[in-house]
């Protein structure tokens, strides 16, 4: 995932002194203000950051198994059917997938 973000040009650097997550893409260098974390755990299945975009956008964004974050996607708003294709073709190789999902959120 990390390599492949990175072959399209979108790279996490570090975190700066004011914990905002620092990256390279192909914008240039672009600062998230870290709001909240939840980390990974085998209950939930997925890890969480909530971030505040250079343009003042709240966002949450969450990665996690693609049986997980497939359920809590809006109905209708995405066919999976193509995604699907490629996630079973790398089930069979015995390869674990990923999916990440994000939204915009108001400030309240």
């Amino acid at each position: 995932m990390v390599n492949g973000a990175r072959h399209l040009g979108f790279f996490f650097r570090e975190r700066d002194a004011d914990n905002n997550l620092v990256c390279d893409t192909w914008d240039g260098e672009r600062k998230y203000k870290l709001l909240n974390l939840l980390e990974f755990d085998s209950t939930r299945k997925r890890m969480t950051v909530v971030v505040r975009t250079p343009e003042n956008k709240v966002l949450v964004i969450c990665k996690g198994a693609d049986s997980i974050i497939e359920k809590r996607l809006r109905k209708g708003q995405v066919n999976l059917k193509r995604t699907q294709n490629f996630l079973d073709n790398y089930a069979k190789q015995g390869l674990r997938t990923l999916l990440i999902a994000s939204k915009e959120i108001s400030e309240a």
